[in-house]
């Protein structure tokens, strides 16, 4: 049974957004399928060309995450 891949499925798999089941099911596609593991190779040199970069949120505005995690929290127990 062939099965057809997004690019969002492997977007997915690249990052390891996959179950272990999809990871093995598109690492079987992969061996199977040239035309496939080429899209994937060129995901690949596109994801190494992103910046390196990284974020930082001020204090105050994890702060404020945080808090409104907490009281929401206790919303759902009640």
């Amino acid at each position: 049974m062939k099965q057809n891949f997004t690019p969002e499925d492997l977007v997915a798999y690249l990052y390891a957004e996959t179950s272990i089941a999809q990871r093995l099911t598109i690492q079987d596609a992969l061996r199977r399928d040239p035309v496939l593991a080429q899209e994937l190779e060129q995901l690949r040199m596109s994801k190494r060309q992103f910046p390196k970069v990284k974020f930082t949120a001020p204090k105050r505005s994890l702060q404020s995450i945080l808090n409104y995690s907490r009281s929401t929290a206790l919303e759902g127990q009640i």
